[in-house]
């Protein structure tokens, strides 16, 4: 009779372990500590000597501690890789899926872990917790005001923090911008190129310092340049999904015959998809009629029809890449050497133009 081939079953005991330490790999454990013997048995669905004899083995290979008190936490002087957080506030973005991926693609070069922590406001615990338990943390902002207390906080952590989407260099704190505002007169200098003479700006986003630069630079432009434009749109509130008010701000807009000029630059991509929906519907042509760009197209441009006039979102990972050498450099010293090389701000320097369909020559609309 032949061998069979199925692998052995492992003992209950192994296969609570292997459990375990793979939740410790991911970080299950950095920001709770682990349950009573009593709740690991219900959980893990295992008698209580089985739990406690998994839980002795990672006690005598030093992955877990146990304190005076008795209780069990992680033995964080023992992990074998960097762990990082991911701090991002609970909202739907494509933007922060990007940067999200991105990270953990750079991490996992390097073999480290990563996760995700979300936040919904700044006086959230969880942001105090990413900083006492990681190596090292990424944080998006969201679009409230930043509170002086944290950015203070941010500063002061044990751990190194990283700033995505947003220059808090002059506080002090490494930035990530793949979006220099300047970047918007690019955009700007396309439409001129096709012979529109006026530009409207359209945002729907909740202002914050992206969205003021952003509407800076379209005013600044305008003016050096003589053109005529408006600022159309109605802002959100935090939270809030602004595709579905941009929808509704351009249905609003149109009946009032507001859309004057052949050209508007977007803030944001949902205030694009909106606005393009809300034209089509009144017969207006994108592309064609009415010129249409957006400064972040959050790597969706070339995937909508008609595709998308846009400042492309350039790769994270090579700007990703030289805020893990400093997580890692701060880890290996137990946090005595904090400098930081290079700027503090890191941008790109010359991003493309992508000229998608929905921008054309001027007509005499």
């Amino acid at each position: 009779m032949p061998r069979s081939t199925q692998p052995p079953i492992r003992g209950k005991t192994a296969q609570i372990r292997s459990l375990l330490e793979s939740r410790i790999r991911f970080g299950e454990y950095q920001l709770r500590s682990l349950p009573s013997e009593r709740k690991r048995a219900s959980d893990l669905g295992v008698s209580r000597m089985t739990a406690r004899k998994a839980i002795q083995q990672l006690l005598d290979s030093d992955l877990l501690n146990r304190l005076p008190n008795g209780e069990i936490i992680e033995n964080r002087s023992a992990r074998p890789t960097l762990r990082i957080a991911a701090l991002v506030p609970t909202l739907a973005s494509r933007d922060l899926e990007v940067w999200r991926h991105a990270i953990q693609r750079v991490a996992e070069r390097r073999r480290a872990s990563v996760r995700t922590v979300l936040y919904i406001h700044w006086d959230d615990l969880a942001i105090e917790d990413a900083l006492r338990s990681f190596d090292g943390v990424f944080i998006s902002p969201s679009c409230e005001p930043i509170p002086d207390r944290l950015i203070s906080r941010l500063r002061s952590a044990a751990c190194p923090v990283v700033v995505l989407g947003r220059d808090l260099s002059s506080e002090g704190l490494p930035s990530i911008d793949l979006f220099p505002a300047v970047l918007t007169q690019r955009l700007l200098d396309h439409l001129a190129g096709l012979g529109h003479r006026a530009v409207d700006c359209f945002n729907v986003q909740t202002i914050d310092p992206v969205i003021q630069q952003r509407i800076a630079q379209w005013n600044v432009w305008r003016s050096a340049h003589g053109f005529a434009g408006r600022l159309l749109g109605e802002p959100v509130r935090a939270y809030d999904e602004p595709i579905v008010q941009a929808y509704s701000e351009v249905r609003r807009l149109l009946e009032l015959n507001a859309f004057q000029h052949s050209a508007v630059f977007c803030t944001t991509v949902p205030a694009a998809l909106g606005l393009m929906r809300g034209l089509r519907e009144h017969g207006i042509g994108v592309g064609t009629d009415c010129s249409v760009c957006v400064m972040n197209d959050e790597g969706l441009a070339p995937f909508i029809t008609p595709t998308i006039t846009s400042i492309p979102m350039p790769d994270p990972m090579p700007f990703l890449a030289p805020c893990l050498d400093w997580f890692q450099r701060r880890r290996d010293t137990s946090g005595h050497d904090n400098r930081w090389f290079g700027p503090l701000l890191l941008q790109p320097t010359d991003v493309p133009i992508f000229a998608g369909e929905s921008t054309g020559p001027a007509n005499n609309r």
